[in-house]
């Protein structure tokens, strides 16, 4: 990590900037933290952020936590496949799908038989629905409102609004401490602590919008490496041994261009090579679109699409 640190600040003052923003998943931005704080001196111009993608996949997995053996997993599975693996926060974005999914299908009834025009009056309608029983309140506090949260979140990144991802962020707090996901909790308040005492030019950029990297719309910086930086390295099983991890660390981004040439001199125009996260493509968009409808609906178009990839 220091050594990863070390890169990063020395192209970042050979492009004449004055910070560097390093954003990585917890465990990472656990390990940079203590490098930091056992060396002040050595990198008094970073700034850690933790991924948001990670972060949402954690928050997800904390809802799966929380509402085990509600029958939720039951609801879900009529309509996705490896539900077991989508409530404890893998097999993202599916999971993000499908609990949007469930919460549209139970507000569906409300939103139809009463006059809703600001989602404070959704809000008091839950609010007061909770109060008569102990599984509707369970429903609400545990899936619904963290669900609004989840979207807030997203809506955030794909916006560009600094304030919003903060204000989300935090309301994810209370969920990381009761699932007990306890690194989360812990190192997600001194987060958001360090993202409230941002230096004024960073925190003016992050303001127009510049905490996020695209393809097409703003999506986080972790999912962003991931079709593209990350896409066919991984450190994880390959060695041990400390000067190999720094010589693969060190040449991932010269590795990563030489297959975009390379993969541009079989394919041409590179025309079937896949630049952008499958979540942005037009294909999941009209999924999204096409999953709202009646959860009856959703199933057959699971099932016929899942006839045609076996046939």
């Amino acid at each position: 990590m220091m050594t990863a640190l070390a890169q990063a600040q020395h192209l970042t003052q050979q492009t004449g900037q004055e910070f560097v923003v390093f954003t990585c998943d917890l465990q990472l931005y656990r390990v940079a933290l203590h490098v930091m704080w056992t060396y002040p001196d050595r990198f008094p111009n970073a700034i850690m952020r933790l991924g948001g993608m990670h972060s949402l996949m954690s928050f997800v997995g904390s809802v799966g936590t929380l509402m085990a053996e509600s029958g939720l997993a039951e609801v879900i599975s009529a309509v996705f496949g490896g539900v077991p693996k989508m409530l404890p926060g893998k097999k993202f974005p599916q999971n993000v799908r499908a609990l949007r999914l469930v919460v549209e299908e139970v507000l569906r009834s409300i939103i139809e038989q009463t006059p809703i025009t600001r989602k404070h009056d959704l809000k008091s309608i839950l609010e007061e629905l909770a109060s008569r029983s102990k599984t509707t309140k369970l429903w609400v506090d545990i899936l619904i409102k963290p669900v609004f949260i989840m979207m807030m979140f997203i809506r955030a990144e794909r916006e560009e609004d600094w304030p919003l991802h903060l204000e989300a962020f935090t309301l994810m707090m209370p969920y990381f401490y009761a699932a007990g996901h306890v690194h989360y909790a812990r190192y997600g308040l001194f987060y958001l602590r360090s993202m409230e005492a941002l230096p004024t030019k960073v925190l003016d950029l992050f303001m127009k919008g510049e905490h996020v990297l695209r393809h097409i719309p703003g999506i986080w910086s972790d999912m962003y490496i991931e079709t593209t930086f990350m896409r066919y390295g991984h450190g994880i099983g390959i060695t041990l041994k400390p000067e190999t991890l720094k010589t693969w660390a060190l040449s991932l981004h010269l590795c990563s261009k030489l297959e975009s040439n390379l993969s541009e001199m079989v394919d041409g125009d590179g025309g079937n090579v896949q630049i952008i996260h499958k979540e942005e493509a037009q294909a999941r968009i009209s999924s999204n679109k096409g999953q709202r409808g009646h959860p009856t609906q959703a199933r057959a178009e699971h099932q016929s699409s899942g006839s045609s990839e076996s046939s």
